[in-house]
């Protein structure tokens, strides 16, 4: 889902814009999980074997000015520290592209560059370290290779240069796949697979059919989202994995909601189901009590104010106040 980022003319690009933008901080979401998470998730992705106990973990800027107005902008490039750093990118597409190849291995190139500018080297030839890359298709397509995106680099003597780049078939992957392979993280994106019925759907101009295929799309959020407590109560994910992926789980569903029908009624319902399962106590109460409860909940776990301030978009007096009750 890196894209480049203009500055269309029309209200209805700037919309599509937005969504765009929204969208990819929503799957960016997926990948702001624990660290014992995003370890594991990394070492299925790459087929890695990294200690979350042995390693740093930092998250790496995505965004590099180009020499016009536009702005490139990849998915996820993580930095894993063990005994030396470990540079990897993970590239999402929703929609197959002849460019995807070059594209990644421009935005490989300029994280290399950065990586080096960042080291401080001055002396001896530059050393550029291009990280291990895997682009994860979401739609189906027969443009998209079995196993790797390949670049041939041809210099100007002749010297032939090869850049791969993993891939991983999102679309071969159902929720029972995903959790086998330790992929849970990546299980929200079952429902925007959805994506292209709902296509067909407005293609057809069918009101009817297209409102079915959200109310499937409903159906599976709800699926993706038991699941996922599931995995909670087995203890393969902490309270904070939850939170994230449920919250990204929502936004996808709202995506779809908004892009297609935009059937407030229908995110509303999401949206407290998704609220409900963190915590039952939850249902049929307003925002700020909502708000409170979750609150209540994170405090018992000793989770941090700036935490809890921004899940609860409560502030530090209420929360104080909160807390002060619990006390007595």
């Amino acid at each position: 889902m890196g894209v480049y980022l203009n500055n269309p003319k029309s209200n209805g690009k700037k919309k599509e814009r937005r969504e765009g933008v929204r969208l990819d901080e929503t799957v960016k979401l997926l990948f702001e999980v624990s660290k014992e998470l995003l370890v594991k998730t990394l070492n299925s992705l790459f087929g890695e074997d990294f200690d979350a106990d042995k390693v740093e973990i930092d998250k790496t800027a995505t965004e590099y000015p180009k020499t016009d107005i536009s702005i490139i902008r990849a998915d996820i490039f993580i930095k894993i520290t063990e005994y030396k750093p470990n540079h990897f990118h993970i590239e999402i597409e929703t929609e197959p592209s002849h460019e995807i190849a070059v594209r990644v291995f421009e935005y490989d190139i300029m994280k290399a560059i950065s990586n080096w500018r960042l080291s401080g080297q001055t002396n001896g030839i530059p050393e550029l370290f291009m990280p291990k890359t895997i682009v994860i298709h979401i739609e189906g397509s027969s443009i998209i290779p079995k196993d790797e995106h390949k670049v041939k680099i041809i210099m100007a003597d002749g010297v032939i240069m090869n850049y791969s780049a993993k891939v991983m078939r999102y679309f071969d992957y159902d929720k029972d796949r995903l959790i086998k392979e330790n992929l849970y993280t990546l299980l929200p994106l079952q429902v925007f697979m959805l994506r292209a019925e709902l296509d067909r759907m407005t293609a057809k101009g069918d009101k009817q059919e297209q409102q079915t295929a959200l109310n499937k799309a409903k159906d599976l959020t709800v699926v993706i989202a038991n699941e996922i407590m599931n995995l909670y109560q087995k203890k393969e994910l902490s309270f904070y994995d939850v939170d994230r992926i449920l919250l990204a789980l929502q936004e996808m569903f709202t995506h779809l909601n908004n892009r297609y029908v935009s059937n407030e009624k229908l995110n509303k319902e999401v949206e407290n189901m998704v609220r409900t399962l963190i915590d039952p106590k939850l249902v049929n109460k307003t925002k700020t009590e909502q708000a409170t409860e979750l609150a209540k909940k994170m405090l018992s776990n000793n989770e941090p104010m700036s935490k809890i301030i921004d899940y609860t978009e409560l502030t530090e007096k209420q929360i104080e106040n909160i807390q002060k009750s619990l006390n007595k």
